[in-house]
């Protein structure tokens, strides 16, 4: 039965969610206000005396000052409080502490029992001066933590300090789980020390601030100051050029900040500087700082010192830049929890390019250089990347500029020139093939995040390693020839995941729709400038024709690389043609004629989609299966393909099957964020010579609320030419409400009388629901494709639909045009055939009204196997082992063969599992796929035409034994002969 309950569970450790909600929802006030006095629970031992002061705050306009001669104590009594706070898993203490004078010193917590023990207690480093956070869990203080019962917190003065005063505001002790983010740094090295996976890189800044550089700081080369200069002005150029224009500085971005800035009421003082507290997104309350408005402000205030002249524009830099560091933007800080922090500060770091000069005036650059370039994470290229390193997209795409800027902003030519080494180095390694589903480019081509093919995340990564390649051109900086091969690798794969710039729905992770489903011209223009680093294939040119040819046929934006690639000769390249295999993905491209196709399955290491509390809510069939084709429109587009998110019925990606629910059911089941895996290891995609494929996919549905345990399904898809045959075996669930559908197409409607074709008849009426049946039930949709249907009734739908956008649920209609195959309720081994002739002539056309151009050999729930007669390919896609007459005798289980006879006495044969040999199954995992043997029985005596190091060939009762070892989901092909 579907499951209707909704639970808390929360995706792994409550991932992501708690990102993209954070700006919205408030944070709870804290336990203690000191905004009307020290509150009674607080008392002071001998030596020391607490007070209220508006001199420092965090919260409110008050904080509480402790005044102390050593050793002395404050002591916070409150049992209730500290008792329920600490019988709550992963709960803990969160704090802000401002230190007017820096001390080598450490300040001690301790929790006591009314009995005196102490099972909790932890350090607090005072080498600082202004704001810092003290946020911890339990679990992460020594002590023998044998007890819960807790009485009071003693907080110790420092040994050898004779005297002193703290300020602290903020006090809370969590009776709720705290992010697991929280940050380790310098006043807390150690923390957090119980994840069950390896920290964030967000949260590495202090332990990478420990590394050193392997060489020694010593004055450059003359050659080496010039090719740092040359960067430097490129920056500049680059920065200047990306100004916006003086009418939106002055009538925007400017008023925009000084809102910001007179709300945060940002001051000096006798005391030094006071203003609104700056606090992480997951700590923000109305009347807060977050790191985006400080980026507002530093940005806006340097374009209008810059571009305008505007002197009180510089004033207003300097005073939030100061109170930034004051209130916890500072070296060594970790601001309590500060992930995704990139997204958010990437101006400040043009800001500070621009201001450098003004910096320098006022003799502030070492002072704002330090605390630059710990924030951009520098500090992490003093060491060569560390195979591994998980979310490499965030920090190409956030944080690769300012790395740069950073290095540049840096006191001498020696400290810039080691620390641009060390940037190139680090990168080089990082542009290498990532292990098992870890962040970063796959042996196939995708880009990882989150776990996942993601491009929506590489998109931005790509336009900043271009950026990167545009700076250091060159120049020794440059990516490394490896480096550069597996980012071309990269962009090639999503140029064609594309078309021209649209990828499919089922590549689309938690951005159905969106602006963010397309490459932008920063990434295209990345492809021009990697291409003019140097040639990759061996042409000759100066410049790689392949990466620049995809640049131009993709419609790169920048003046000098298009005149550059004419000067070389170079023509756009042609829309890319073939059958691409990307098993990290579970996902096949199937290309001709300027249209793609996009096949996507999931198994259990990939997930379906990814879905949040406000992003891609009813988005969970994008994987089930789906064959989405792309390719209308000038150019092309999947807007101008059909498919648009007003009216969408989510429940009908084209080529899924799927039980088709109503919203509150089909929504996530979870608030925070889920990837749902298929327990099956059998999904993904083979091919032959490159041209043609197929696509295996077997999924079981999850134990989850609002899910039908155990619905399932196999599926497949051979891909000959133009042609598409779909099989479908084994569906069925106990669903008895919602009827399971198998969807042909969903396509909008430009116009309510655009017609298809059923059976060579138009038919253009609305609304419409209506059911063909017949043998052979031939559509033809809005887009010049044909449906063949064998055997089942098609039901046709044209009709307004009404349906919630995927992250407000607020209503949205259009008119759509839907074919499906209805198994209905509770299905029990349902199957289907279909097959999609994509752009038929019309002699093709006329052919399939009366016959097929493919034979299907077996559809049931151990194989499905496919002869095209054109190609004369034969394709198997193997569930469970197969065994049969013919070429082929035997093929073992969760094998996907293909083959062709190139004459009587040669074959062509591929074989494949899209399995990545992956055990360790949990979010992400760095282990490296591992080889699978498939073994496959030929009748005949057959050799290798050219020996393979993954094929053994043995001798077996008149044919022949394969013994072939699969890797990374790669299809092995080779060519065999007839002895």
């Amino acid at each position: 039965m579907i499951k209707t309950i909704t639970t808390g569970i929360t995706l792994f450790w409550g991932l992501f969610a708690a990102l993209f909600c954070a700006a919205a929802a408030a944070a709870p006030p804290a336990d203690f206000s000191f905004e009307a006095g020290v509150p009674p629970a607080f008392a002071c031992a001998a030596g020391s005396r607490a007070e209220t002061t508006t001199a420092r705050f965090k919260d409110g306009e008050r904080s509480l000052k402790w005044s102390w001669e050593s050793p002395s104590q404050l002591v916070l009594t409150d049992p209730d409080r500290l008792t329920r706070s600490a019988q709550t898993p992963g709960a803990g203490l969160t704090l802000w502490i401002y230190n007017p004078a820096a001390a080598d010193a450490d300040l001690h917590f301790a929790f006591e029992t009314a009995a005196g023990t102490i099972p909790y207690y932890f350090d607090f480093h005072l080498d600082f001066t202004g704001w810092r956070a003290c946020w911890i869990k339990y679990i992460d203080m020594q002590g023998d933590h044998a007890s819960r019962e807790l009485a009071r917190l003693v907080v110790s003065t420092p040994a050898g300090v004779p005297r002193g005063e703290l300020y602290f505001d903020r006090m809370t002790f969590a009776v709720r789980k705290l992010n697991d983010r929280i940050t380790p740094d310098r006043q807390m090295p150690d923390n957090n020390r119980h994840l069950s996976r390896p920290p964030w890189h967000w949260t590495r800044l202090w332990e990478w601030e420990q590394y050193t550089y392997e060489t020694p700081l010593e004055e450059p080369a003359p050659e080496e100051r010039a090719e740092v200069r040359l960067v430097e002005a490129r920056l500049d150029q680059a920065v200047r050029e990306e100004l916006p224009a003086e009418r939106a500085i002055r009538r925007t971005l400017l008023p925009r900040a000084l809102k910001t800035f007179e709300n945060a009421r940002i001051r000096r003082t006798a005391e030094g500087i006071a203003g609104a507290p700056l606090v992480s997104n997951d700590e923000y309350r109305p009347g807060d700082l977050r790191n985006s408005d400080l980026e507002q402000m530093l940005y806006a205030f340097a374009l209008g010192n810059a571009a305008l002249g505007d002197t009180t524009c510089e004033e207003r830099f300097f005073l939030v830049f100061d109170h930034a560091v004051d209130q916890g933007f500072a070296y060594g800080s970790g601001q309590g929890t500060n992930h995704h922090y990139g997204y958010s500060v990437r101006r400040i770091y043009d800001a500070a390019w621009l201001m450098r000069e003004r910096i320098a005036a006022r003799g502030r650059t070492e002072e704002y250089a330090r605390v630059l370039a710990y924030w951009s994470g520098l500090q992490e290229t003093r060491r060569p990347y560390v195979r591994g390193r998980d979310e490499l997209l965030d920090t190409w795409h956030t944080l690769l500029r300012p790395r740069t800027v950073s290095a540049l902003l840096l006191p001498s030519d020696a400290e810039r020139c080691r620390a641009l080494r060390g940037l190139s180095v680090w990168l080089s390694g990082s542009l290498a093939y990532t292990p098992g589903t870890i962040g970063g480019i796959k042996p196939d081509g995708t880009a990882f995040h989150h776990g996942g093919f993601y491009p929506a995340y590489s998109i931005g990564a790509f336009a900043a390693l271009g950026d990167y390649c545009r700076l250091t051109a060159g120049t020794r900086y440059v990516p490394a020839e490896s480096a550069r091969r597996c980012l071309k690798h990269a962009l090639r794969t999503l140029a064609v995941c594309t078309n021209r710039r649209d990828w499919g729905l089922g590549l689309s992770g938690r951005h159905p729709f969106a602006e963010n489903a397309r490459i932008p011209d920063p990434d295209v223009n990345a492809m021009g400038y990697l291409a003019a680093l140097g040639d990759l294939t061996g042409s000759g040119r100066s410049s790689d024709p392949e990466l620049a040819g995809d640049y131009l046929r993709l419609g790169g934006t920048d003046p000098r690389l298009d005149a550059r690639f004419a000067a070389e000769g170079i023509a756009p390249a042609a829309a890319p043609e073939g059958f691409f295999v990307l098993n990290y993905g579970a996902a096949g491209i199937h290309r001709r004629d300027g249209w793609m196709v996009t096949l996507k399955a999931y198994n259990s290491d990939v997930w379906g989609s990814e879905i949040y509390a406000r992003d891609n809510r009813y988005g969970r069939y994008q994987s089930y299966g789906t064959v989405q084709i792309i390719g209308s429109g000038e150019p092309v587009t999947a807007y101008e393909s059909g498919f648009s998110q007003a009216g969408w019925d989510w429940n009908r990606p084209p080529g899924a099957t799927t039980i088709h629910l109503p919203w509150e059911l089909l929504e996530s089941p979870r608030p925070g964020t889920l990837m749902e895996r298929n327990p099956v290891r059998f999904a993904g995609t083979s091919s032959l010579e490159g041209r043609n494929g197929a696509m295996a996919f077997r999924f079981v549905e999850r134990d989850y609320p609002r899910f039908t345990p155990g619905a399932t399904a196999r599926k497949s898809v051979f891909c000959f030419d133009n042609r598409l045959v779909l099989l479908g075996s084994g569906i069925e669930n106990d669903n008895p409400h919602y009827p399971t559908q198998t969807t042909l197409f969903q396509l909008r409607l430009d116009a309510r009388d655009e017609a298809i074709g059923v059976n060579g008849d138009p038919c253009g009426a609305f609304p419409l629901d209506s059911t063909v049946s017949g043998l052979r039930v031939i559509l033809a949709d809005t887009k010049g494709n044909f449906y063949v249907v064998k055997g089942a009734p098609v039901r046709i739908l044209r009709q307004p639909q009404q349906s919630p956008d995927d992250k407000g649920r607020a209503l949205h209609s259009g008119d759509f045009v839907t074919a499906l195959l209805d198994h209905g309720c509770a299905p029990r081994q349902a199957g289907y055939e279909y097959a999609i002739y994509i752009r038929p002539s019309a002699s093709e056309a006329e052919r399939l009204t009366q016959a097929d151009d493919y034979e299907v050999l077996r559809r049931d729930n151990a194989v499905h196997a496919v002869r095209d007669r054109r190609t004369g390919t034969t394709g198997y896609v193997c569930f469970e082992a197969f065994s049969g007459q013919g070429f082929v005798r035997s093929i073992a289980p969760e094998t996907i063969l293909m083959e062709r006879p190139e004459d009587d006495r040669r074959r062509v044969v591929s074989v494949c599992t899209p399995d990545l040999g992956l055990t360790e199954k949990s979010y992400t995992t760095a282990q490296s796929a591992q080889p699978l043997q498939r073994e496959i029985v030929l009748d005949g005596d057959w050799e290798i035409a050219h020996e393979h190091p993954d094929i053994q060939l043995l001798p077996t009762d008149g044919g022949t034994r394969l013994v072939v070892t699969c890797r990374d989901g790669q299809p092995v092909e080779f060519r065999l002969r007839k002895r």
